[in-house]
């Protein structure tokens, strides 16, 4: 299997209006607003680790199911 994760470090710069606006540690002059309520309370300095990791399996399964419902709406 294929190792599709990858880590981030981002600095939050600020909050505002419920986003963390994060500025990347590898790429200072970017700038990305996440939702807050998806992390917690974290405040304007901290530093985070984002991990995002594509589910394999999951995304196997679902295009599967679309597969077979497209199939299904062809053979009417």
């Amino acid at each position: 299997m294929v190792d599709t994760s990858k880590t981030v470090v981002m600095i939050i710069d600020r909050v505002e209006n419920g986003y963390l606006i994060l500025i990347p540690r590898d790429h200072p002059d970017e700038m990305i607003q996440f939702p807050q309520k998806y992390v917690g309370e974290f405040e304007e300095g901290d530093i985070l680790e984002l991990s995002i990791r594509k589910d394999e399996s999951a995304t196997r399964e679902a295009r599967d199911r679309i597969s077979r419902m497209r199939e299904r709406l062809m053979n009417r």
